[in-house]
Parts: C-alpha cells; sequence; structure tokens
C-alpha cells in the first residue's frame, strides 16, 4: 500500500477548496494516509453524489490512517486519499462504509500527492450511488452559509406557523409587501436557487442581529 506522510485535511460534509478553509475548523495533521489512483467519473461522483463503497479496499484501509492529537497518535479507521492524477480528495468513511465527510488538500501537499500517485497501480473502485449532494458547486463557502440559514429560517418560520415572520422576510428581500403565506414561502425559496446577492446578504445580517438581540435578552 502506498502513503503519503504529514498533510493536512479539513473534513467537512460540504466541500470546500483549501483557500476557503476558516480558523474555526477542526482540521487534522495527518501523520500518513493510504493513497489510490482511480478513475475521473469516481471522482466527479466523490462530489456530486451520496455514495457506498462495495469494495475490498475499504477492509484494506481499517485503521491505516494516522492523524497527530495532543502530540499523541490516533488512528481512523476508515480514510484515504483519492486522485486521478488531476484531482486529489481526502474521504471519510463511516463504519458502512458510506462517504461522510471529504476534504481539499493545500496545494502543494496536492501536488505532492499527485506525484506519488504516479507510483501507484490504477484502483478501479466498485460503489454504489444512494442519491444526490445538493449541488453547492457555483457558491463560496460564506455563500453557503447563507443559503442554508436563510432556508432553515423559512423553514421554521412555516413549520410554525409564524406568518408575521414569513411576511418580513418577504418584505426585507423583495421590498413589498405579501400576506400568501404558500407564496411567500416559494418565492423566497426560488430566489435561493439562482444565487446569493446583496439582498440575501442583507437579510441574512438582520437575522443573525435579531438573534443576537434575543439571546442577549434572555442573559
Amino acid at each position: 500500500m502506498v502513503y503519503i506522510y504529514d498533510i493536512l485535511l479539513n473534513f467537512n460534509n460540504d466541500f470546500y477548496e483549501f483557500y476557503e478553509w476558516e480558523k474555526n475548523d477542526s482540521i487534522c495533521h495527518i501523520k500518513k494516509i493510504p493513497i489510490f489512483k482511480v478513475d475521473t467519473e469516481f471522482m466527479e461522483d466523490l462530489l456530486s453524489k451520496k455514495m457506498i463503497i462495495d469494495d475490498p479496499i475499504m477492509v484494506s484501509i481499517v485503521n491505516k490512517t494516522e492523524v497527530f492529537d495532543n502530540k499523541k497518535i490516533k488512528n481512523l479507521k476508515y480514510a484515504c486519499i483519492f486522485t486521478d492524477t488531476y484531482r486529489v480528495l481526502g474521504v471519510l468513511f463511516n463504519d458502512n462504509y458510506q462517504v461522510f465527510k471529504i476534504s481539499d488538500l493545500l496545494l502543494d501537499e496536492a501536488v505532492d500527492a499527485i506525484d506519488i500517485s504516479r507510483r501507484c497501480t490504477f484502483s478501479k473502485i466498485t460503489y454504489t450511488i444512494v442519491g444526490n449532494k445538493k449541488d453547492y458547486s457555483f457558491l463560496t463557502r460564506s455563500e453557503i452559509k447563507i443559503k442554508k440559514y436563510l432556508l432553515g429560517e423559512i423553514k421554521n418560520a412555516y413549520k410554525e406557523e409564524d406568518k408575521e415572520k414569513l411576511e418580513y422576510l418577504y418584505f426585507e428581500y423583495f421590498g413589498k409587501l405579501e400576506t400568501d403565506k404558500e407564496k411567500i414561502v416559494e418565492e423566497l425559496k426560488e430566489s435561493l436557487k439562482v444565487e446569493i446577492n446583496d439582498a440575501h446578504r442583507r437579510l441574512f445580517e438582520l437575522l443573525k442581529l435579531a438573534s443576537k438581540r434575543e439571546v442577549d435578552s434572555k442573559i
């Protein structure tokens, strides 16, 4: 088995380019991790599909990844690096062999991984697709955060039948009054399908500020 040594990985449910990593992320300092050379179709599916690996490769990687943890070494049960010699992804699996989280690599470490993979034999991975991931490929990390937050606020207000809040959200975004609850929800959700714009950002900041004031008032 071929390994890559001494790299950083930032496992998340969504894929973030290395330049979008934040200081509060739980970044793993990997001592060593197995690396496999795969085809481009598999790499694309890793990013866009929910999948379960049904390949013997999973047995071969059990506890093979070592991580520095408070000056100690711990093992990640199922983790590895995949590359098609163009793109590189770190992958963390759960006990059901399902892709759990993924990570980009820092640029220089991705280049090293590609160089190392050139001496790997090609691995044909067999897997089962169990669903599609939400497509955030055209959004930055901050835009993904705004989109998820606003969708959550809309969903909760609708579920709790908070008509006043829904009307507030609609007015702040569209600048006009609307009292039809179903129309409000449909049009707000539709606005989030295209792009995150300045009106979304303003609404996000207003809601965060209101939430903070509500918390402060209870202290």
